[in-house]
């Protein structure tokens, strides 16, 4: 691990820390709050509405004006959102904290970016790796440690907790993250960039089959997400803390398959573990709605887990490879842009299909998953030239 990597994964972890915090109470607490299960899948859709408008001019912002600034600025963004959650007494404010936490997502965007613009071939898939473990190592403490205190001291001192958890991760981003020089060519193409927001999809051949890929893994983890809470407390009179905690096993899972991800890529190649990895998933949501105490559950979310853990990272190391370096920040707004479109759908049908038949969203997402599985072609990474490094 390169010295320019660890500190921004140390900031990255520290933000998904926070953000996962909010995790096990938001779908509770609105259900609290009177919301029905549209309503629920509404406010979680918000986030990512926002994602959608947001993210491909934030990702092309951090190729002219560098990675750190629009990092900083996003991360503040992200602790402000936590504040106002924490403050929330209706239906409302809660959606408002979503739309400003949807605002600060392209921290994500600014830090794939990072990693791909001082790591290029094998390396890419190592790195991408870590970039995801630490991620999912953030929502294995958040989820438990907010489910605990949304418990405790409801979403005041759970709010409050997570902003802390950001404003750190803005500390250390100031201080221990340094600036990559920004790539003179994405300079000369800001103007048209900024009047055709996914321009790269038509310019790169190949990007658009595993940019609609991503949509669907994602949309089925938004149906299992904007309904697991209320899936366990109807079946088994679970709540906050259980999801809080099947949650972080989840994340330490997808965590630990982000660290072996260059030793799978070397021996199975992306397009099997992308199949293996949707397949994985989809085994795993057809039993959640049958499992009949804890431990089945548990071992339902292994698959799914496990399944996830190969699929995200490879998904963005594939894209990364395909796209030239001066345009890396713009992929990844392409990409969390995808991430919105899945998260949009999938809280709001899973809440509907949730309100007719508990695992109704299950089965759906399962079937995505297979699908997903199905689109998957050898990409063409390995035939594509290189762009110049940066």
């Amino acid at each position: 691990m390169s010295r320019s990597e660890w500190p921004l994964l140390a900031a990255v972890f520290l933000e998904m820390t926070g953000f996962g915090m909010a995790f096990p109470d938001i779908q509770l607490r609105a259900e609290v709050f009177g919301a029905p299960g549209q309503i629920i899948g509404a406010v979680l859709a918000s986030y990512f509405v926002v994602q959608l408008l947001v993210s491909p001019a934030w990702g092309r912002l951090s190729d002219r004006v560098g990675r750190k600034p629009v990092l900083l600025v996003c991360t503040a963004l992200s602790a402000g959102s936590m504040v106002i959650y924490a403050l929330a007494h209706t239906v409302e404010t809660i959606l408002l904290s979503r739309v400003v936490a949807g605002l600060a997502a392209a921290n994500v965007v600014a830090a794939q970016a990072y990693i791909a613009d001082v790591n290029r071939g094998v390396q890419l898939e190592r790195s991408m790796g870590r970039m995801s473990a630490a991620m999912l190592a953030g929502l294995v403490a958040g989820p438990a440690i907010g489910g605990f205190l949304a418990t405790v001291g409801g979403n005041q001192l759970m709010g409050f907790a997570a902003a802390g958890c950001s404003l750190a991760s803005l500390v250390w981003i100031l201080f221990g993250v340094r600036s990559v020089p920004v790539v003179a060519s994405a300079t000369s193409e800001a103007p048209r960039l900024r009047r055709r927001s996914w321009a790269l999809l038509q310019d790169t051949p190949g990007l658009m089959r595993f940019v609609a890929i991503a949509v669907a893994g994602w949309f089925v983890l938004a149906c299992l997400e904007g309904t697991y809470g209320r899936l366990i407390k109807h079946n088994l009179g679970m709540g906050q803390f259980e999801f809080g905690l099947i949650f972080s096993y989840e994340s330490l899972l997808g965590a630990g398959v982000g660290w072996t991800l260059g030793w799978l890529a070397t021996r199975l190649g992306s397009s099997w573990m992308l199949k293996g990895g949707y397949l994985l998933q989809a085994i795993g949501l057809l039993a959640m709605p049958f499992a009949p105490g804890f431990g089945i559950l548990l071992l339902a979310s292994t698959f799914y887990a496990f399944g996830i853990g190969v699929t995200n990272p490879t998904i963005n190391s594939v894209c990364s490879k395909m796209t030239s370096n001066e345009r890396q920040g713009e992929l990844f707004g392409v990409l969390q842009a995808a991430r919105s479109v899945g998260f949009v759908a999938g809280p709001i049908l899973g809440g509907a299909l949730f309100d007719v038949l508990p695992g109704l969203p299950y089965y759906v997402a399962a079937g995505v998953a297979a699908i997903a599985a199905l689109m998957v072609v050898a990409p063409q990474e390995e035939t594509a030239p290189e762009s110049a490094p940066s």
